[in-house]
């Protein structure tokens, strides 16, 4: 009896083996759902805001606190279940492009915002802030799953190239 394992024996396992590394960093922590309800979120708190009105901002805080901690509940499962190996994330660059590429995402937001914003105010339309969340959201909601991808993308190569 020998213990030694056939070459196609071997393939096969590395290649099981990096087909189910790929699976776990491409899981579904962010259901499609999520980045839409995040969003509508976000402008219901804005209007309330915006209507300048005790009872409805009390209202709109309520809600957004409440559905932000419902919608995150299958989030946080989904990334609890099968984190990626952190060797992935702990080469040279990897957390700098994250970080970086994350910090980007929030200044266009931010930007498309604020200039959004101040623009109609400044042009007298009313409820310009709600307007303003309502357009950056939409960018989140796009841009939010974009984001991801690329992110996936990054790690499905890093644990190639590991491989």
């Amino acid at each position: 009896m020998s213990d030694q394992v056939e070459p196609a024996d071997a393939a096969r396992a590395l290649s099981e083996i990096g087909r189910r590394r790929e699976q776990v960093i491409r899981r579904k922590v962010f259901p499609g759902w999520f980045w839409w309800a995040q969003a509508v979120l976000t402008v219901a708190l804005t209007a309330a805001i915006e209507s300048q009105r005790g009872v409805l901002i009390g209202i709109g805080i309520t809600l957004f606190a409440a559905g932000s901690l419902v919608i995150n509940v299958p989030v946080s499962r989904a990334a609890r279940a099968a984190p990626p190996h952190r060797s992935l994330a702990s080469q040279p660059g990897s957390a700098r492009k994250t970080l970086l590429g994350l910090a980007t995402f929030m200044v266009v937001l931010l930007g498309v915002a604020l200039a959004t914003g101040l623009s109609l105010g400044a042009a007298g339309v009313p409820y310009p802030g709600t307007i303003a969340a309502a357009v950056a959201s939409v960018v989140f909601a796009v841009g939010g799953p974009m984001g991801v991808r690329a992110e996936q993308a990054m790690l499905v190569r890093r644990a190639g190239s590991q491989g």
